[in-house]
């Protein structure tokens, strides 16, 4: 099964033809297997049924893959980052991936805006496009849904990818805003960055 990502990694989020060398992941779980750390990049989420954790090899995402969750029907949880050398405002990510969705794989935009992740300003995008319930690609028989979140600080991003197909969307939404609202990120963000609207 393929990231959501494969299909568009020259025009979804405005780094995203880099793909980086990373360190593998350094991640720890609690006893139950729910909480996610990862000492390197910085963060913590909780990620609860029904995703399980999924293998990283099944994955190709524009950046380097730190965890990875399944779910029914294709879907999947992926959160990557990206090191960009430079501090990327949210809106510039955002604006960028707005573009770049709609131009390049013709997919429509449901929402789409700054938020608070974290503490710290985020794109929000949700989109949907033909695709194949794993990808978006333009060209697919299943509408596909593609929740992305990126929290750019000031050396690096931080992405957290919902796919799925679009008729499970509202069924995932719930338990992938739920993880977000665990997420916790080490690091700061640029006074640019922080007053992103």
């Amino acid at each position: 099964m393929l990231c959501s990502a494969t299909r568009f990694t020259s025009c979804v989020l405005i780094f995203s033809a880099m793909l980086l060398a990373c360190p593998a992941p350094s991640w720890s779980a609690d006893e139950q297997g729910k909480t996610i750390s990862d000492a390197w990049c910085g963060f913590s989420v909780d990620v609860a049924e029904p995703w399980q954790r999924a293998p990283l090899r099944g994955h190709t995402v524009p950046g380097a893959i730190r965890c990875a969750w399944s779910g029914l029907n294709s879907a999947s949880i992926v959160i990557f980052l990206q090191e960009p050398g430079v501090a990327v405002s949210p809106r510039v990510m955002l604006d960028g991936s707005v573009k770049g969705l709609k131009d390049a794989l013709g997919a429509s935009v449901s929402v789409q805006e700054i938020r608070t992740i974290a503490g710290m300003q985020a794109m929000w995008l949700v989109v949907t496009g033909k695709g194949n319930g794993g990808a978006i690609d333009g060209k697919g028989d299943i509408e596909t849904t593609q929740h992305w979140v990126a929290v750019p600080r000031e050396r690096d991003v931080v992405v957290v990818l919902l796919t799925c197909p679009a008729a499970d969307y509202t069924r995932l939404q719930k338990s992938f805003e739920s993880a977000l609202g665990s997420l916790k990120l080490r690091g700061a963000q640029t006074t640019e960055q922080t007053s992103a609207k």
